[in-house]
C-alpha cells in the first residue's frame, strides 16, 4: 500500500522566466504540475523501499528504487539538474544492492540527496500528512507498529528536511518498548536479537543529537540496517 503523499510546493525550480522558454503560461503551470506529481511518486516509492527493506524483500526494494531512478525532470533549469541526477544515481545504487542491509545504507544516501535538493530550492516547502501514533501496547504486533511509526517520521524528517519530524521519530523510538518477544513468548535474548535491540537504543539516542542532514542520513542508514537484520533474525526462528 502506498503511503500518503507529501505536498511539495515547488517555487522557482523552473525559473521565473520559464514561461518565456516554454511558451504560454499554461505550459509553465502544466510543467509545475508534472514536477509535483513526480515528487509525490518519488515520496511514495521511497516509502515503499523503506518498508520493503524492513520486510527483507530485496526484489521489491529494487523495483521501487527503479521507479525513482527512472524519473527525470528534463524541463528544469540547468542549475537544478545535478540535484535530480544525484537522486536518480542514489536510487540506481539501490537497484544494484543484493541484500537489504546494504540497501538500507544506500537508502540513507538517497534520503540525503532528496534533502539536498529540497534545501536548494528557494521557497520550497514540504508538508507531510499528520499520522497519529499507534496505541501503546507491549504485544509484538503493536510494538512493531510503534517502531514503524517512529522510523517513518524520521524518514520524513530526513528528506524534508524537518528537525521537528526527525526529533519526533527519534524520541518515539527511544521510548518504544524494545524488549521484544515473539508471539510464542520467546524472550529477546533467546531470539538472538539482544545486540540489535541495544544498537537501536543507542542509535535512537544519537539521532536526537544529530544536527546536520549528513549525520542524520548516516544514523538512519545504520538504524534501518539494524531493523532489517533484527527482522531477518526473528523470521528465521
Amino acid at each position: 500500500m502506498r503511503a500518503p503523499s507529501s505536498l511539495l510546493v515547488v517555487v522557482l525550480i523552473v525559473g521565473c522566466d520559464a514561461a518565456a522558454d516554454t511558451g504560454p503560461d499554461r505550459d509553465l503551470v502544466q510543467q509545475m504540475i508534472e514536477i509535483r506529481g513526480h515528487m509525490h511518486a518519488r515520496f511514495a516509492a521511497t516509502n515503499d523501499i523503506r518498508v520493503a527493506i524492513a520486510a527483507g524483500d530485496i526484489g521489491r526494494t529494487q523495483a521501487e528504487a527503479r521507479i525513482v531512478a527512472d524519473l527525470d525532470e528534463p524541463g528544469i533549469l540547468p542549475e537544478w539538474k545535478p540535484y535530480v541526477d544525484n537522486v536518480r544515481a542514489a536510487a540506481l545504487q539501490i537497484t544494484q544492492c543484493e541484500d537489504t542491509i546494504s540497501a538500507a545504507k544506500q537508502l540513507a544516501t538517497l534520503g540525503w540527496r532528496c534533502a539536498q535538493c529540497h534545501e536548494a530550492v528557494p521557497g520550497a516547502r514540504t508538508a507531510f500528512p499528520k499520522v497519529p501514533s499507534p496505541p501503546s501496547d507491549r504485544r509484538l504486533a503493536a510494538t512493531m507498529a510503534g517502531h514503524e511509526w517512529a522510523i517513518a517520521r524520521m524518514w520524513e524528517g530526513l528528506i524534508g528536511p524537518s528537525t521537528e519530524r526527525w526529533n519526533d521519530g527519534a524520541s518515539a523510538l527511544g521510548k518504544a518498548p524494545l524488549t521484544i518477544t515473539a508471539d510464542g513468548d520467546v524472550p529477546g535474548h533467546e531470539l538472538g536479537i539482544a545486540d540489535d535491540v541495544a544498537r537501536i537504543r543507542l542509535l535512537a539516542t544519537r539521532a536526537g543529537k544529530a544536527k546536520t542532514t549528513f549525520d542524520r542520513a548516516d544514523i538512519y542508514g545504520q538504524l534501518l540496517a539494524t531493523c532489517a537484520n533484527c527482522h531477518h533474525t526473528i523470521r528465521d526462528r
